[in-house]
């Protein structure tokens, strides 16, 4: 006889097992054989019988606990569990029930009765499994339908929308086209579209919309206030450019699938219209396109021109070398900077455009190379050497390349150098200017420091004329602190262009005058003849008080370096360099075209030395060799700041024991006497 089915015997009395394995036997069935519970759970879900049958009574677990054991484990819930009991009340069986037994029989047991029971939960058994494949299988056909209506609808949106996206006049139409197939695929009461104006053939100023309603339905549907079941995005180039709004009958939702299908349906056409704007735009580069090499082909060329652009443009210098250091790149900034041509860099040794004359560049080159290559960018400021062998400062930065195929493995470096001399400059000026200030301040602040100690100090033990002459020394050190801090302020405010430049026509020679009457009593206190021979209508287009600060810088210093009885002229003049009518006027004789108002201040001092007369107007510069004449070395810095704010410069010429000459230059519209 064909086996129709295992049976697991679970009974501890071995007599009763050799009955009922004879007796299962017969019929064709296959038996296993088990005596304890743990057995029983153990030998279950090794062979997964068709059938159990259980005694309540075992030797180690109650039948009933075995019995909720097996409907606790997942593979063994469904299978059939009958219960043998020696119990005849209502209430063991019930219990037996309420364990999850499917029947029970009774000891002594009828074999015939056995059989039977056997055969009907067998039977029963097999009705449900092949039920429960049944409805399986019918899943199976009902989510193959589904599938294939979705293929459908999937090809039906392919085949309405590709033909229109064949060229990008037909946008327009293949939304709408998509929003048709929706309506019917899915039974939709209406779609509806917006998408940006710019990627319609005939851009207007204005979204462009489209709709498809159900045909049940009048055009006013969706002029009503509805909202939409779905809404989904165009992201095109990352960008949210449009979106699409389907709409339902009251009541329907959209099932997972649904969502997901729609969803995939506008990712595609969101891809299709890219597809079309980049073709649209490869159109214009190229006659014909070969699919995706061509496509990649010419993004990668379009990538490389603008990043050969950015480079050529660059202004700091740009070189690229392979892993041995061997330039195979240098943007013609670099060629700038470096005085070597194209021709001497390219094949070369990186060395040849980093020579550092600071120290030893072969350190340094591998102090770059061991940092790179752990995938850190190296900055530094050195200092770099032309072909002209003029050094330069540059901040350098140098990023590693490492090889595509091989991670980790360096294949080359890029080098970016900007050019830092001016910054270093002004870096070294600026300490040394804050150095110089803190000098001249520090030397008034110890005297006035050191007279006020002695006052505070001996005030008892000074007589009256020691405490007077203390104080005015106090006072004078006093003064020379005020002009040191109105000098810096005034040069701080003119490197920050915080010093408004207020231009109107000036005569420079009634200003000259003027401003002389006002040094007079300066003068007169030493004895000095200052004189005045300016010509009035001399016209400028200036700042008053700037240009009177010049002039007083000028005239201030001349009294303070002549002696005592001395003789200071102050001259202006109109003069132009084709006439000729410049000598004596020193600076002027450098200049071409044009008419300047030259002012000059001619004195009968100490005189310069001539290897000082270049450093007159630097900031702070000071002749050692000029006695103890009071002043902070800042007015004639200040005065040619000025001078060249106003399109002018200064000059400078002495002689040492017979005097100096100092003068500025201006722009003029000229003399307003023939």
């Amino acid at each position: 006889m064909v086996p129709s089915g295992s049976v697991l015997i679970v009974d501890d009395d071995p007599v009763i097992q050799q009955l009922m394995v004879a007796a299962l036997k017969e019929q064709g069935y296959r038996v296993a054989m088990v005596g304890t519970g743990e057995q029983a759970l153990a030998e279950a879900k090794a062979q997964l019988p068709d059938l159990i049958l259980l005694d309540v009574l075992l030797p180690d677990i109650h039948g009933m606990e075995v019995c909720r054991l097996l409907r606790a484990e997942p593979s063994l819930a469904e299978v059939p569990v009958i219960m043998i009991t020696a119990l005849h009340d209502a209430e063991a069986r019930l219990q037996s029930l309420h364990a999850g037994a499917d029947d029970f029989i009774t000891k002594p047991v009828d074999f015939l009765e056995l059989r039977a029971r056997v055969a009907s939960i067998l039977r029963l058994n097999r009705y449900r499994r092949l039920l429960e494949e049944r409805v399986q299988r019918q899943r199976a056909e009902e989510e193959i339908l589904r599938r294939n209506r979705d293929l459908s609808l999937l090809n039906e949106f392919i085949v309405a929308t590709a033909v229109q996206l064949r060229q990008a006049s037909q946008i327009d139409r293949a939304l709408e086209e998509a929003c048709r197939v929706l309506v019917d695929g899915l039974d939709l009461m209406a779609a509806s579209v917006q998408l940006q104006p710019k990627y319609m053939a005939n851009p207007l100023n204005q979204t462009f919309s489209a709709q498809v309603l159900h045909p049940s339905l009048s055009p006013r549907f969706l002029s009503q206030e509805l909202t939409a079941a779905l809404t989904l995005p165009f992201r095109i180039k990352d960008q949210v450019e449009g979106s699409m709004d389907l709409y339902v009958a009251h009541g329907r939702t959209f099932a997972p699938h649904e969502r997901a299908l729609v969803e995939s349906l506008v990712g595609a056409l969101t891809q299709a219209i890219e597809t079309v704007l980049l073709n649209q735009q490869l159109q214009y580069h190229v006659n014909s396109l070969e699919m995706i090499v061509t496509t990649r082909t010419y993004e990668l060329q379009v990538e490389r021109d603008r990043t050969q652009a950015i480079l050529e443009a660059l202004g700091e210098a740009v070189i690229v070398t392979d892993a041995d250091g061997i330039i195979s790149y240098a943007n013609p900034a670099a060629t700038e900077l470096t005085g070597h041509s194209p021709q001497d860099l390219l094949g070369q040794a990186w060395q040849v455009i980093q020579g550092n004359s600071d120290g030893d560049g072969t350190a340094l080159e591998q102090q770059i190379h061991d940092h790179i290559a752990t995938g850190h960018v190296w900055r530094g400021d050195i200092r770099g050497v032309r072909r002209d062998e003029s050094s330069y400062d540059m901040a350098l930065t140098v990023a590693p390349l490492f090889d595509l195929h091989h991670k980790g493995e360096l294949a080359g470096m890029v080098s970016i150098q900007r050019d830092i001399t001016l910054v270093k400059a002004a870096e070294r000026m600026k300490a040394h200017f804050i150095s110089n200030v803190s000098h001249e301040l520090r030397t008034p602040l110890s005297i006035i420091a050191l007279h006020s100690g002695n006052l505070d100090t001996l005030y008892h033990r000074l007589d009256d004329e020691r405490r007077r002459q203390l104080i005015r020394e106090i006072r004078f050190q006093t003064g020379l602190l005020d002009d040191l801090i109105g000098d810096v302020l005034e040069l701080s405010r003119v490197d920050s262009g915080q010093l408004p430049l207020q231009r109107r026509p000036l005569d420079l020679g009634l200003l000259l005058r003027h401003e002389a009457e006002r040094m007079q009593p300066l003068a007169q206190r030493k004895h000095l003849r200052l004189e005045v021979q300016a010509c009035e209508g001399i016209i400028v287009q200036g700042d008053e008080g700037q240009l009177q600060q010049c002039m007083r810088n000028l005239i201030s210093n001349a009294i303070k370096y002549t002696k005592d009885g001395g003789t200071i002229r102050c001259e202006c003049a109109l003069l132009a360099p084709a006439s000729g009518e410049h000598e004596g006027w020193p600076g002027f004789e450098r200049r071409e075209g044009g008419r300047y108002a030259g002012l000059r201040i001619i004195d009968s001092g100490v005189g310069i030395a001539a290897e000082h007369l270049p450093h007159l107007f630097e900031r702070f510069y000071r002749v050692e060799n000029q006695g103890k004449i009071p002043g902070t070395g800042l007015g004639l810095a200040i005065t040619r700041e000025l001078v060249g704010r106003h399109g002018g410069w200064t000059g400078v010429a002495s002689t040492p024991g017979v005097g100096s000459t100092f003068a500025f230059y201006v722009p003029s519209e000229g003399s307003v006497h023939p």
